[in-house]
């Protein structure tokens, strides 16, 4: 979210002036028509930014002229010129906040950190408490690759307000920017430990932190499992994540939250009951915390974010008696064995009836075989007795008279980066005869492995698939459009969005089906 103060509006709402206030007050006139070139800026905006313009020349001395002008600009995508505007303005009023917090996130936005960081730290020793400064100062040191100077500086202001009012920072935003610090802190120590750092060092930097910041709990989470790591192999040690020195954007908005699903998902409407099918089953489940195994990640939203869209605007009844879906530690194997005998018994009740099994989470090959691992998985325990074999389920749905059975897989099963298991070494894929085998539908990735999402924070496979079910699969790709998607148009646009992805991925599906899944308009 950018943190552009608004147009100031004070001056909407003045009538036409008289004619001699006109001839002896010229920046009367430039306010009316500044009024005029608010009104425009929507509909006209080349019009208004020459109203503006000519509304400055009019009234250079006006701030709020000048800043107004600055904002068109940026509205309308001329972000040179409202910096050059804008930093005309802060030098005749160097303490107009709007103003500063304007041009500081103009020169983010442009790639100079320093210069945003600097405006941004003077204006906040000005103006202590502005949140559009605070934003503007973090994400610059940020940027840098400043995550201890930012997560000191943003800890300081919340004890600081704690102890004098209105002179910090404080609130939920605040508080998430400081984990996020803390965060980006813990991960830097955590590559120091995978790319070999002795113990020594490692203590010793960690010791300090814990030190000096006795109630950061990150920080202390981070020693304990440190320790852990250096004198158990088998430990687990966080998946690594990309931190914004290297991945965020050089210039440009580095903060767009619009690809994560999961508020659009949330506010959905639900379909009436009427739509509902009291015959649909389903099994969902996301295990991105394993005991003692790196996780797979965001597979818990993959997860989540997939049961709330097929019970919202699916086929499928969000009850126990239609429905199981399992998060992380609930995923155990106990529980997936009966939660998957209750679906094939479903099916074996109602031959009619449409099943759904979704998983995402670690899978390993076994032989000719394949593996999903439930939450409660161990190392040296990867074998068809402790995990979910394909192979049985495969030939469990198989032989199901039900036409519309689908299994959608986010997982792979080999050592790439995005789905590794820790400590196997095989880069070997399950055969594809497995997943290609039987009336039932799967859907898994190939021997590649299927990438993350990282704008969307999900899986790729289930982001594509999520964006296709709400909407955007609708009659792809020359079907006519029906106002539902079906897995066979879902599948077939998520494939065209995971081609795009670095490296591609290229998913299997073994049996196009019409089963529907989610209705993308409004009621009926």
């Amino acid at each position: 979210m950018l943190p552009i103060v608004p147009l100031l509006t004070l001056l909407i709402g003045l009538t036409t002036l008289p004619a001699e206030a006109v001839q002896s007050n010229p920046c009367a006139v430039a306010r009316e028509i500044q009024t005029k070139a608010i009104a425009l800026l929507d509909h006209k905006p080349e019009e208004a930014i020459q109203a503006f313009e000519k509304a400055r020349t009019t009234c250079p001395t006006d701030v709020a002229i000048g800043f107004n002008l600055g904002l068109a600009l940026h509205q309308t995508g001329k972000k040179q010129q409202s910096l050059t505007v804008w930093t005309q303005v802060h030098e005749a009023f160097p303490d107009h906040v709007k103003t500063i917090a304007n041009l500081a996130w103009s020169h983010f936005e442009e790639g100079n950190d320093h210069k945003a960081h600097l405006l941004a730290s003077e204006g906040f020793s000005k103006h202590p408490g502005n949140l559009s400064l605070a934003h503007t100062k973090l994400f610059a040191l940020f940027r840098r690759g400043n995550y201890l100077e930012a997560y000191d500086w943003i800890m300081r202001m919340q004890v600081q307000e704690h102890e004098e009012p209105g002179t910090g920072l404080k609130g939920e935003r605040i508080q998430s920017w400081r984990e996020m610090a803390a965060g980006y802190v813990a991960e830097t120590l955590w590559r120091q430990f995978r790319q070999g750092e002795r113990m020594e060092a490692l203590r010793q930097s960690i010791n300090l932190l814990t030190k000096e910041y006795p109630g950061e709990a990150a920080f202390a989470r981070t020693k304990d499992q440190l320790l852990v790591a250096f004198t158990d192999p088998e430990a687990e040690i966080p998946f690594p994540r990309a931190l914004p020195h290297e991945a965020w954007a050089k210039t440009g908005d580095v903060d767009d939250q619009s690809a994560v699903l999961d508020n659009h998902i949330a506010a959905l409407p639900a379909l009436a009951a009427w739509q509902k099918r009291s015959d649909a089953y389903a099994v969902v489940v996301g295990v991105s915390h394993y005991k003692r195994i790196r996780a797979k990640h965001y597979a818990d939203r993959d997860a989540t974010n997939f049961h709330k869209l097929i019970t919202r605007r699916g086929i499928f009844n969000d009850d126990a008696d239609h429905m199981r879906l399992r998060i992380n530690a609930a995923a155990d194997l106990d529980t997936l064995r009966q939660d998957l005998e209750w679906l094939i018994r479903q099916g074996q009740n109602n031959p009619n009836a449409a099943l759904l099994f979704f998983f995402s989470g670690l899978g390993v090959p076994s032989g000719n075989d394949a593996l999903l691992l439930p939450a409660n998985s161990q190392l040296d325990h990867l074998d068809t007795s402790h995990a979910v074999s394909l192979s049985w389920l495969q030939g469990a749905l198989g032989r199901l008279p039900n036409k519309e059975v689908a299994v959608l897989l986010d997982t792979c099963f080999n050592n790439t980066p995005e789905c590794a298991v820790q400590g196997k070494q095989s880069d070997a894929s399950a055969p594809r005869a497995l997943l290609t085998a039987g009336k039932s539908t799967a859907v898994a990735a190939d021997k590649k492995g299927l990438p993350i999402h990282g704008s969307g924070q999900q899986g790729a496979f289930t982001w594509h698939l999520l964006k296709s079910m709400l909407g955007e699969g609708d009659g792809f790709p020359v079907g006519k459009k029906d106002g539902w998607v079906d897995l066979s148009e879902a599948f077939a646009h998520l494939k065209v969005g995971l081609a795009q992805n670095k490296p591609p991925a290229d998913p299997i599906l073994s049996v196009p089906t019409q089963m529907r899944l989610t209705r993308t308009g409004g009621e009926l």
